[in-house]
């Protein structure tokens, strides 16, 4: 009978020590895929506002040039101006769910990536 016993103590701490090894296991997991995740979400970030610096100084570029070929500084800025609009209006219309899936299709291989 104290074989017995001991043999389901023995059990019952093996279990308990499966437990701990799986969530310790689940949670160093969790911890890998939100660095992962946040690392890219920066280096996003930084990419986009490098890139937005860039469009800000080429629009500022266009616009000057705009106004030395039509001799007018508002036509010049507004060309560049009706140029995002168009732009913007097009993104909307035509490209607002491919954009979307897009995105959402990055984000949850990003999320289930395996190394």
């Amino acid at each position: 009978m104290k074989e017995e016993s001991n043999y389901f103590q023995e059990t019952k701490q093996k279990i308990n020590q499966y437990i701990q090894q799986r969530v310790l296991l689940l949670r160093l997991q969790a911890a890998d895929k939100a660095s992962r995740v946040a690392s890219t979400v920066i280096t996003m970030i930084i990419i986009a506002i490098l890139l937005l610096f860039m469009l800000i100084f080429a629009s500022i570029t266009a616009g000057y040039w705009l106004t030395d070929l039509t001799g007018s500084l508002t036509k010049g800025f507004g060309i560049v101006a009706l140029f995002y609009l168009i732009i913007f209006l097009f993104v909307i219309f035509f490209l607002r769910k491919t954009l979307r899936n897009f995105f959402v299709d990055r984000f949850i291989k990003l999320i289930y990536k395996k190394d």
